[in-house]
Order: structure tokens, then C-alpha cells, then sequence
């Protein structure tokens, strides 16, 4: 069904939206700040006895059972992101739902603006690993993920999944039996304080709602990630690197630094060229400014592009 050249499109663009789904629908999509997590995400396994710390995360796939050695999450207004990570590669699952209560909800399937998802990558500790994903063609259910409790007292999170994770190169895996029981929550807060961002989108003003900013590791991999949102999934912004020194620096499609645009959660624009100049970094602060400029492009829609232009910011990050 897959010529080869789609194939190598599918993969790069499904790798694509598994960064993005990362560092802008698990972070800045929610238009929150998190701000009890700091500093990088603990490696090696979690002691025993100390469940009530990080909570439960496991499922089966390919005759095993997928323990997480480390499980993080956020709950905020309308969206709830779990993740379970485990060895030394540092293999990944995460669970998105947009919703903040308990129910049943439908993985891969897109309403035109968000989608439920959920994903698994075999390394995510270098990029290099291989990726599947809870969706197909925007339109069938791959699975669903159940949130059976939301203790906002204890912030814990508990609920069961399951899904069909596909890769247009390897096929397909079965994700069954999935738990993730006490998962510990990040508590957040709305708002963008004295955040301050300006672009524009072919010549029009991005009229950001809220202005997010925050540095996280996670993975492996380490992010500064600055976000300007309109509604739960318009997002324009930047992944550098939380040691960024000032200078000029060229936009990457899938690395970092790059910048990223999302007209909406299924339809999203990685820095195809552009810059970021950075003209202040005060790390004991966490505070950074500087400007940047880009063309957004997606390999599903080579034709399709957006001229990102008189970006700036000047944001204090968690």
C-alpha cells in the first residue's frame, strides 16, 4: 500500500510528531506552566516501597510485560499526559487524553482539532529508536485509554489502556493489559506572568492566548521549550537547548534548536530553515530573549508552508 518514498515520509513525519507530541502536547498544549518538576527525570529503577513517589506503569506487547522504571504525569484544564519510560535506552510510552475527568476515551481518532494519542519508541534516550503510534487515518479507534480515578488531593492519577501501535515500515504491535495505577502528578498553574512574544504567521499577527515557557529532560533528551498558544491546539514555538549561550543559531526540522507550528493537533509544521538569534540567557534567573525566523513545512504536505516571521521573545522559564 506504501510506495517507498511514502514509506520514508511516514516514518520521518510520524518521528516528528512523536518530538512534537513530547515538547508541545505533552508541555505547551496545555497552556500551563508545571511547576513542582524540576531538573532531569531520575534514571534507573524506581526503589521498592517507593510506588506512592512515581505511581505504576505497565503493559504488554510482544509476549512481555513492559514495567516502567520511571512513570511522570500532568493534569491540567482539558488534557492529561501520562508517560512511562524503562531501561537503559530509555524506551518511552506516553498517553494523551483531552479531558480532565474520569471516563473513557477513544485513542486516534482526530475531532479536527485534538486527538487522543498514545505512543511507544524503542530509544528514546538518542532519537535513533523506532516508533509506533495509536493512530491511522484520523478516523478509527486504535484503542482507548480509561482514567478510573483523579485524586486532586493526593494528585495521583489511575487508570487501564490498550491500543494499536503502527509504523509504516515494521508493522504493527498489540498494547494490552496496560495499568498505570498512583501515577503522581504535576500540579500547574495558568497564565503567562511578564512573558512577553511576538511573530507572525504569512504577514498576520499570532494572537497568543497564553505564553509558556519551561526547561525539562526527559527521555534523554534536554529541552527549553518556549510556546505561544491560541485555544487548546494553535501553538507556535521554539525547542533550544536549555545551555543556549547567545549568538546566532541556524533552525533544524527535528533537532534542536528547531522551531514548530500547529495549526492543530493532527496538523503540524517543523522549522524547515530559520534562525534564532539569542540575545540574553540568564540561567540563574531562567530567564531568556532573542529573536527568530522560519519557514514551516510538513512532509505530508510538501506544498503546504508558512513564513514565520519578526518573532521575539523575552520569558522567565520553570
Amino acid at each position: 500500500m506504501f510506495v517507498q518514498l511514502y514509506n520514508k515520509q511516514m516514518k520521518t513525519t510520524i518521528k516528528f510528531r512523536y518530538l512534537f507530541t513530547i515538547f508541545f502536547a505533552l508541555l505547551f498544549i496545555t497552556s500551563c506552566n508545571i511547576e513542582p518538576f524540576e531538573g532531569e527525570i531520575p534514571e534507573g529503577e524506581i526503589a521498592e516501597g517507593d510506588d506512592d513517589v512515581s505511581g505504576v506503569f505497565q503493559v504488554d506487547f510482544d509476549s512481555q510485560t513492559y514495567v516502567a522504571d520511571v512513570v511522570t504525569a500532568s493534569v491540567s484544564d482539558g488534557i492529561i499526559n501520562i508517560s512511562g519510560l524503562k531501561g537503559d535506552n530509555q524506551e518511552l510510552i506516553t498517553l494523551t487524553v483531552f479531558a480532565s475527568t474520569v471516563g473513557t476515551y477513544n485513542i486516534g481518532i482526530s475531532d479536527g482539532i485534538e486527538v487522543n494519542g498514545a505512543a511507544y519508541n524503542t530509544n528514546s534516550k538518542d532519537g535513533s529508536g523506532d516508533t509506533w503510534i495509536g493512530a491511522t487515518n484520523f478516523l478509527d479507534s486504535q484503542g482507548q485509554i480509561t482514567i478510573t480515578e483523579i485524586d486532586n488531593e493526593g494528585e495521583t492519577i489511575s487508570g487501564t489502556f490498550f491500543f494499536t501501535g503502527h509504523n509504516p515500515d515494521l508493522g504493527i504491535k498489540e498494547f494490552t493489559n496496560g495499568v498505570f495505577e498512583k501515577v503522581s502528578f504535576a500540579a500547574v498553574s495558568s497564565g503567562s506572568g511578564e512573558n512577553s512574544f511576538f511573530a507572525k504567521v504569512d504577514g498576520v499577527e499570532f494572537v497568543e492566548e497564553k505564553i509558556n515557557a519551561i526547561s525539562v529532560s526527559a527521555g534523554g533528551i534536554s529541552n527549553l521549550g518556549i510556546s505561544a498558544t491560541i485555544g487548546s491546539s494553535r501553538v507556535l514555538g521554539l525547542n533550544l537547548d536549555p545551555n543556549v549561550t547567545p549568538g546566532e543559531y541556524e533552525l533544524s526540522t527535528f533537532g534542536i534548536p528547531s522551531g514548530l507550528y500547529s495549526k492543530s493537533f493532527s496538523e503540524s509544521f517543523s522549522s524547515d530553515s530559520g534562525k534564532v538569534v539569542i540575545t540574553l540567557h540568564d540561567k540563574a534567573n531562567r530567564r531568556i530573549v532573542g529573536t527568530f525566523e522560519f519557514t514551516a513545512k510538513s512532509f505530508l504536505s510538501p506544498d503546504e508552508s508558512y513564513e514565520i516571521t519578526e518573532g521575539s521573545f523575552d520569558v522567565t522559564y520553570f
